[in-house]
């Protein structure tokens, strides 16, 4: 807009041209040109000299860009100009005041204020003295409200600022909460401000209140439904907090904060689909390279490797030097089976980042399992030479070494250094009893080997290194024995090894040395509890409940039919006493029929659960092609593939048991899925997440 004074159409010539060098020194500030926008208001001055506006605007510019002696000169020939507008008093104070003269700026402030009560003049006078005197600050005021000033609010507020700063806090709420009685339609900044002082306060009730009031005016916020969700999660109100946040992502779907927080709820809740899902729509993630790498997490714990890997191989692509983006890219490529692409990148990492232990570990791993042992040698070197009491590193370059046939004497000599860094390490002691084995010393061998197997009695790879000194030792059975529990325990060598052994044996001593692994296996259950699912049919009618379980050694198992809310409608049980159970009434079926159908179920599961398939006494060994079956008096028990007992089965017939979901407890596999098959009917038993209790596995070592 061009000031009154230039746009006078009766003006002259010099008149007009001034109004012209104003307009352009608008249009060059408005360009980001000021140096140039200053020199075109100076020459509007000079056309107009007795413009007070101009010299205005060219001071307010001069301060601007820091050239104070300029601003001042400026500022003072506005005052001589206007004598009596308090603006150019003002002026002038605030560029002495930018300049160091306290003194000269405060003359001026009160010059101003004698000739104006607006609140226009004093507030920029409060803001700039509020800084280096805040009571000077605060008594001006003070003084300007004691007037009761139409202009109140604005002053309130100012004062209620400053007495926050000051924490002053009850004065600050009372300041705030007038202003905002005073001026309810415009009292967003003061209502934000007694918002920020609750939460200073602790009060954070108070504070969602106030954050709640400006979201009913600016609902479009979203700065405010976040810290409102914030807060409501920091008073503990969750489900009050997961809904201004879900809300929060309706109205903008992709806000960080929105996403962020619902993300980690859904992590909280252990539903990383649903994190990778919220969070993949933060419009953050182009930003953030610690956000991506949260979302590739997300992804691979949800089971969606191939996301995760895409959410990587992208985050490379935009941040290619992360290091950090780069190993957990590496790390996915590993699993992938990628071993040589994760071992060049991890060479890059490593490159960024020559100090990072994890990177060269995983590039030493790599390179071993890749069978570039010189290079995963140097790797491992490098670690231990800047990191001399590195006990994973000893063992495991110890191991790599000894497993190969590689520098024995050094191989064990650096895993003795990882046990005597720590000596109750079970897989340092396995890798001391292979290293031993390696070098022939088999005695030495099956004394470390087999402490470790005690310690660490669920590691198959223990086990198997275990049977290969025995077997060397010629203690066939005990190899044998050692083999097949690494079989159970996924050691995929061991099934083959402990097959080929066992041509030597006759089918009775395989029956028993089976007869013995299943006991091992599968026996010495204390205890099995949990809910469980039983479905199937009896006389072709469908049931499908819930049922308690519960399985005490030696052999008492009870069982209660839940119906609405958990409630037990039934009960059995089967103990040595026999079997009882409550009168249970199914449309459909008889009495008879469901007792029948029920004891059938019970008594199978105990009998298997104590172990009675298994008990010492007669044993023999049916080959088959495709599955054996080990015979006894008084059950059959057919073998799986996994060295572990499939099905069960009374020899002289009856109810058929196949075992499943099988529960890993130390040495032991405890079936916790049962699928039995009668004359007239067909059940299945399913247990999530039993509580499962079992004796620690007694050594076989001393037998003959």
């Amino acid at each position: 807009m061009v000031p009154a004074a230039l746009a006078d159409p009766a003006g002259g010539a010099g008149s007009r041209q001034a109004q012209r060098e104003y307009l352009r020194a608008t249009l060059l500030e408005r360009r980001g040109a000021p140096v140039e926008a200053l020199e075109a208001y100076e020459k509007a001055l000079a056309l107009d000299s007795g413009s007070a506006f101009l010299a205005g605007e060219a001071a307010e510019l001069a301060l601007e860009l820091g050239d104070r002696g300029r601003a001042e000169a400026l500022a003072r020939r506005r005052l001589a100009l206007a004598p009596g507008d308090p603006r150019s008093a003002l002026l002038l104070g605030r560029v002495l005041w930018a300049g160091g003269d306290a003194a000269g700026a405060q003359a001026q402030f009160e010059r101003a204020l004698k000739g104006s009560a607006s609140a226009d003049i004093l507030l920029p006078i409060v803001e700039l003295v509020a800084g280096r005197d805040p009571a000077r600050a605060r008594a001006l005021l003070e003084r300007f409200l004691a007037g009761r000033p139409p202009e109140a609010a604005r002053a309130l507020y100012a004062l209620g600022r400053l007495n926050a700063q000051a924490e002053r806090f009850p004065e600050a709420v009372a300041a705030l909460k007038e202003a905002i009685i005073l001026d309810a339609s415009d009292s967003g900044p003061a209502r934000l401000t007694l918002a920020q002082v609750y939460e200073v306060l602790g009060d954070t009730r108070a504070a969602i209140a106030e954050y709640q009031r400006l979201l009913a005016v600016e609902p479009g916020d979203p700065e405010l439904w976040a810290r409102v969700g914030a807060l409501q999660a920091l008073a503990g109100d969750q489900g009050a907090a997961a809904e201004t946040f879900r809300a929060l992502k309706v109205r903008h779907p992709d806000d960080p904060a929105a996403c962020a927080w619902l993300a980690a709820e859904a992590e909280r809740a252990g539903d990383f689909a649903a994190a990778a899902l919220a969070l993949q729509d933060s419009a953050a993630l182009r930003d953030d390279a610690t956000l991506n790498l949260r979302l590739s997490y997300y992804q691979l714990q949800a089971g969606d490797a191939k996301a995760a890997m895409a959410a990587l191989a992208e985050a490379r692509r935009r941040w290619p030097r992360d290091d950090r983006v780069a190993y957990y890219l590496a790390l996915g490529l590993d699993d992938q089976g990628r071993r040589r692409e994760a071992a060049a990148l991890l060479r890059e990492v490593l490159a960024l980042k020559p100090g990072d232990r994890d990177a060269r570990w995983q590039l030493a791993a790599i390179l071993e399992r890749l069978g570039r042992m010189d290079e995963a040698e140097a790797e491992f070197r490098a670690l231990l030479a800047d990191k001399p009491d590195d006990a994973p590193a000893l063992n495991y370059l110890g191991y790599a070494l000894a497993d190969r046939g590689l520098k024995l004497g050094e191989a064990e000599a650096l895993i003795r250094r990882a046990l005597a860094l720590e000596p109750s390490n079970a897989a340092y002691r396995d890798s001391l009893g292979w290293a031993l084995f390696k070098t022939g010393r088999s005695t030495e061998a099956v004394r470390e080997l087999a402490a470790s197997a005690r310690a660490a009695p669920d590691d198959g790879e223990v086990w198997e290194h275990l049977g290969a000194a025995l077997r060397v030792q010629g203690r066939r059975r005990h190899a044998w024995r050692a083999w097949r529990l690494a079989q159970s325990l996924g050691a995929e060598k061991a099934g083959p090894w402990a097959d080929a052994l066992g041509r030597d044996f006759s089918a009775d001593e395989l029956g028993e040395l089976w007869r013995a692994h299943l006991s091992a296996a599968h026996g010495g259950v204390r205890r099995l509890a949990g809910v469980c699912a039983l479905s199937g049919r009896v006389a072709g009618r469908g049931l499908d409940w819930k049922v308690l379980l519960d399985f005490r050694a030696p052999g008492t198992l009870s069982a209660e039919i839940l119906g609405p809310l958990m409630t037990p409608v039934a009960r059995a049980r089967v103990d040595g006493r026999g079997f009882e159970m409550d009168r249970l009434a199914v449309e459909g079926l008889g009495d008879v029929e469901v007792r029948a159908a029920a004891q059938g179920v019970l008594e199978a599961v105990a009998a298997v659960l104590q172990g009675e398939p298994f008990l010492p006494g007669p044993a023999r060994l049916r080959a088959g092609w495709r599955r054996s079956v080990l015979l006894r008096p008084a059950w059959r028990a057919t073998l799986g593939r996994s060295a572990l007992a499939e099905a069960v089965a009374p020899a002289a017939g009856g109810a058929e048991l196949t075992l499943t979901r099988f529960e890993k407890r130390g040495p032991r596999r405890v079936p916790s899925g049962f699928s039995v098959r009668g004359r007239l009917w067909e059940l299945s038993l399913a247990c999530p997440q039993p509580k499962v209790e079992t004796d620690p596995l007694e050594s076989f070592l001393d037998e003959p």
